[in-house]
């Protein structure tokens, strides 16, 4: 079976008008194939498709969003049908509609980030289930302690993955191992458990509009969600930038814990950047063990 039709399997699925007029190939599927689908009666959806052992990821992917969805902060895609049909999986999404914004979009994001992390998640962190970040398996065992949820299923995941592939010498496993082992002196036992989107770089966050009055929204896509200390979601939004200041201080402004925020951010990227060294190679050792000196590993 071709990836379209599995496209049209999941249409009815969806118990949508199943003619496609026109298919369109959109940018950033880095993982996934990623299409828009003109449907016959005018509606427009969105269809990832990939081999079917990525089904679980698109399983993953929709629970993420549909999580974001019941806080009802944010503007997400909301998924239609997940499938598997003859070695094809697919992701059926509503569209998000582009749109260029305003300074005070991004103003408005940030408000509804804090709103997101300020909604009731439980006492515990971890998830539901093990998601992915990027194609890097990622553990939510559920936890009563923070410090110890990163030293098992953050860091000490990461570097575990870097020592079995090679990605680090031995110092460098040693100075993260440091950084561990003094996780309590960085960031808090118990912060307040928060939803978070949990790989919010700007290719995940979307100008767009939304509503039969095209109110300008910033949506957000493609989450690796968890709960967790919401300034998580922050460190990775400060990490390879592309959020504009009056974001940041929007949501400075609605949050009250700024207990040590520079080793908390700093603890928080050093996860994106080992997955990235896991996922990309050894070009991202030295910004890791730049972190990780920065934290007295």
């Amino acid at each position: 079976m071709s990836s379209r039709e599995a496209i049209e399997q999941s249409l009815h699925e969806a118990a949508l008008e199943p003619t496609i007029i026109r298919i369109r190939d959109l940018s950033g599927g880095c993982i996934h194939r990623v299409q828009e689908i003109r449907l016959r009666d005018g509606v427009t959806v969105v269809a990832k498709t990939n081999s079917a052992a990525h089904l679980h990821m698109f399983q993953e992917e929709a629970e993420g969003l549909r999580a974001l969805a019941r806080t009802n902060t944010l503007l997400v895609p909301k998924p239609l049908a997940v499938i598997e049909s003859a070695g094809v999986a697919v992701l059926l999404m509503t569209a998000i509609e582009h749109a260029a914004v305003s300074p005070r979009t991004w103003t408005r994001f940030g408000e509804e980030l804090a709103g997101l992390h300020q909604t009731d998640a439980g006492h515990r962190y971890g998830f539901q289930t093990d998601n992915h970040l990027g194609t890097t398996p990622q553990p939510n065992t559920w936890c009563d302690d923070w410090v110890q949820f990163n030293a098992e299923h953050r860091l000490g995941h990461q570097l575990d993955l870097a020592a079995k592939r090679g990605r680090l010498d031995t110092n460098e496993a040693a100075r993260i191992q440091a950084v561990i082992d003094a996780l309590e002196d960085h960031i808090p036992r118990q912060p307040k458990p928060a939803l978070l989107h949990g790989d919010l770089w700007s290719g995940n966050a979307l100008p767009a509009c939304d509503g039969d009055d095209a109110t300008e929204r910033i949506a957000v896509i493609d989450p690796a969600c968890c709960i967790g200390d919401g300034w998580a979601d922050i460190a990775m939004m400060k990490l390879f930038g592309g959020f504009p200041d009056g974001c940041f201080q929007s949501y400075e402004a609605n949050v009250s814990d700024r207990a040590q925020l520079d080793s908390r951010i700093a603890v928080y990227q050093l996860y994106h950047v080992l997955n990235h060294v896991n996922l990309f190679g050894r070009s991202y050792a030295g910004q890791a063990m730049a972190i990780a000196a920065k934290l007295g590993g």
